[in-house]
């Protein structure tokens, strides 16, 4: 599980890949295309970095974009 307290640490390499490998997963998923909402396509990308991610570090979807627009 994952704990939240105020402001979570910085990314580490692993979770910056496990962005970018999440953002071309999702993006390029041909079976909804672009026919899906900024919300929604963040959703997922945060659902795929979810269920990978092995740092115990709660990130939330906010954060994700945040970190993808750095």
């Amino acid at each position: 599980g994952f704990i939240v307290k105020g402001r979570s640490g910085n990314y580490t390499t692993a979770e910056d890949v496990l962005i970018c490998t999440a953002w071309k997963k999702i993006s390029q998923d041909a079976s909804v295309g672009s026919d899906q909402t900024v919300s929604t396509y963040w959703k997922r990308i945060k659902e795929y970095f979810d269920e990978r991610n092995t740092s115990g570090i709660f990130r939330s979807s906010d954060s994700l974009r945040q970190r993808w627009s750095t």
